[in-house]
């Protein structure tokens, strides 16, 4: 399996190296192209032929869009996750705004993102391709220190990790990979929490 190091300030889309994996997004291009294929609609064949024309540059541009998320921000919305995390948070906004510093024994965490990749013909958006990214990492250890509701710095006592990516529910072998973690990363740009995503209303 092929290594990647966790940076600061990289993008989902770096973690996985798409850009250096063209056979990856072969890979990618082909589950998408069956998964359109066997959808049971008119112009089926059609959509499936259009998904397996479609040009690598655009497709390679499109998985840049969807995984323009810091991975080190999904660690952080997994984490909150806890209550002695949220208590950290919510102590280090104040008032006044100060450095918590909260420890976690050994536990794992498991992030996901499911991003859809559109395919537009002729300016029509006909239909779309679910992706799974899931981000693990393990730790014997973490201090996580928050200032102003943001992560200021990771402590990881032997961590490891994977990050990998589904298409459709077919696992896209060429992008997975092992993940080298740091002991430590001070983040001169904090943090940020993400957001929960809005919920979807129903008719």
């Amino acid at each position: 399996m092929t290594s990647v190091e966790l940076q600061k300030e990289q993008s989902l889309y770096q973690l996985l190296a798409i850009y250096s994996s063209p056979g990856g997004v072969e890979e990618l291009r082909k589950f998408a192209s069956v998964s359109v294929g066997g959808v049971d609609a008119e112009g089926a064949s059609f959509l499936e032929k259009k998904v397996s024309e479609w040009a690598v540059a655009d497709l390679d541009e499109e998985l840049k869009k969807a995984f323009t998320p810091d991975p080190f921000a999904l660690l952080a919305k997994a984490w909150v996750q806890l209550r002695e995390v949220r208590e950290a948070v919510k102590a280090s906004k104040g008032p006044p705004v100060k450095a918590q510093s909260v420890k976690l024994l050994k536990h794992e965490v498991e992030a996901k993102l499911e991003p859809r990749l559109v395919l537009n013909v002729a300016g029509v958006d006909w239909c779309n391709v679910k992706l799974t990214l899931v981000l693990k990492l393990t730790f014997d250890s973490v201090q996580l220190e928050w200032t102003d509701g943001r992560l200021t710095e990771l402590r990881a006592g032997n961590p490891a990790g994977s990050i990998s990516l589904k298409c459709a529910g077919q696992e896209v072998k060429a992008f997975k990979r092992e993940i080298k973690i740091n002991a430590i990363y001070r983040f001169e740009k904090p943090v940020e929490i993400p957001a929960p995503a809005p919920p979807v209303a129903t008719p």
